[in-house]
């Protein structure tokens, strides 16, 4: 589900809307916020130009709603999700040209659920926790290197075990062709229940004007927007997202096909005496795609309030076994919905 730098803060999730302005913001005017002020200023010397594609925001909260869809086919259940994000980071200048930012992220998506039939079990929250570092060094020629590496646990949190333990990393290396274009490349991979995904990465940033901007990390997100002035963007925007829960509910590993019971029903087909860990759901799988018209505001300071409406384009969810195998049967697409989402987020301070 976030460029270059903030590409790699934002390589994994990518799901929030707005994006930096160019002019310069006030800084804040809270006294007892002068210790990373402090640090942020230094980072504000020292990273001119495209080095600032390469520093996550400071501080993001954001939440998401979709409205209720159908879930399982004949379609008995339907299921409403709403998202929530808070993202920190803390920028380090290890030298003149060289940063650490570690951070802090936690997302859970909330499930409510209507027309739910006996014995359905209503698995209603999943959580994801990630401590990301990245390592952004400035090179010669107005070339940069990002590395970022973000290891976490993500699941339903009703138990914990090795299963939860999850990461990601990329590596990008940017180039600051003008003031106008910076491009990039690099790739990004993670590992989580038993499998190792890579994928190539690219990034670009173009602003032929001061009052227009585009900027795309693949595969994570692409926006276009329309800066006025240092208070208003207005643009378009499309996210790529997806993330893998462990399920741990003793509702579903106590019970067949997890579990073996003590007896058989004899109204089924299959034996409960013996467990199916091939049938047994471990994780859950979630995809989405979502595209719609972006608002940002500045607040005060570096602070910006932003919204985000749209639709969804695609939307899966798949359920796994603890061989990272889908189960037969179960995976589904879910109906495409309207969404809202809106966040506050505090950008570094450009002086």
């Amino acid at each position: 589900m976030r460029p270059a730098d903030r590409a790699a803060a934002r390589a994994t999730d990518e799901r929030r809307g707005g994006g930096r302005s160019r002019r310069r913001a006030r800084p804040p005017r809270l006294l007892a916020l002068a210790p990373l002020l402090a640090v942020v200023a230094v980072v504000a010397a020292l990273a001119p130009g495209a080095a600032w594609a390469q520093l996550p925001d400071l501080v993001d909260l954001s939440a998401q709603y979709m409205p209720g869809a159908a879930i399982e086919d004949p379609r008995p259940v339907r299921a409403q999700i709403s998202s929530y994000e808070l993202n920190a980071n803390a920028p380090i200048p290890l030298g003149e040209r060289t940063f650490l930012i570690p951070g802090a992220t936690y997302h859970v998506e909330a499930i409510s659920y209507a027309g739910a039939p006996p014995g359905f079990d209503e698995l209603r929250a999943f959580h994801a926790v990630d401590v990301p570092v990245l390592f952004v060094q400035l090179l010669p020629n107005d070339w940069s290197l990002s590395l970022r590496v973000a290891p976490g646990l993500a699941g339903d949190f009703e138990a914990f075990d090795g299963g939860l333990v999850r990461v990601s990393a990329l590596g990008l290396v940017t180039r600051t062709l003008s003031e106008k274009l910076v491009l990039g490349g690099g790739a990004l991979a993670s590992y989580s229940f038993g499998s190792f995904l890579p994928l190539p990465a690219a990034y670009v940033e173009w602003t032929p004007s001061p009052h227009f901007r585009v900027e795309a990390f693949l595969p994570g997100f692409a926006s276009a927007k329309l800066l006025f002035s240092d208070r208003v963007e207005v643009g378009l925007r499309a996210d790529v997202a997806g993330n893998a829960y462990a399920v741990r509910d003793p509702r579903v590993t106590g019970v067949w096909p997890c579990a073996a019971q003590p007896a058989d029903d004899p109204a089924t087909e299959q034996d409960e005496r013996a467990a199916r860990p091939e049938q047994c759901l471990d994780h859950v799988a979630y995809s989405v795609v979502t595209a719609g018209v972006t608002l940002g505001v500045r607040a005060f300071s570096s602070v910006w309030v932003t919204a985000q409406a749209g639709h969804s384009l695609f939307r899966r969810y798949e359920p796994m076994n603890d061989e990272d195998d889908a189960i037969p049967g179960g995976g589904q697409s879910i109906p495409n919905v309207l969404f809202f989402r809106a966040g506050v987020t505090w950008r570094i301070p450009k002086s």
